[in-house]
């Protein structure tokens, strides 16, 4: 196993969830792209901190979110 299959293994939230929401499933057209998403998250990480921005995300794949 290589460190970077190790990394992924660690980011992956399927291993400290349950189950995420329902919504998840279900194929939708993205508001933005994927590099738009990391740059934006990126920026709300250094404004924020790792810690509450992985707990931000863990909240929204639970289903905890603005609808």
């Amino acid at each position: 196993m290589t460190t970077h299959d190790l990394q992924k293994i660690v980011a992956n939230p399927f291993y400290c969830l349950e189950k995420v929401d329902d919504a998840f499933q279900y194929k939708h057209t993205p508001l933005v792209t994927e590099w738009e998403w990391i740059k934006a998250s990126s920026n709300l990480i250094e404004e924020i901190g790792a810690e509450k921005f992985l707990e931000l995300l863990l909240d929204n794949l639970k289903g905890n979110y603005p609808r």
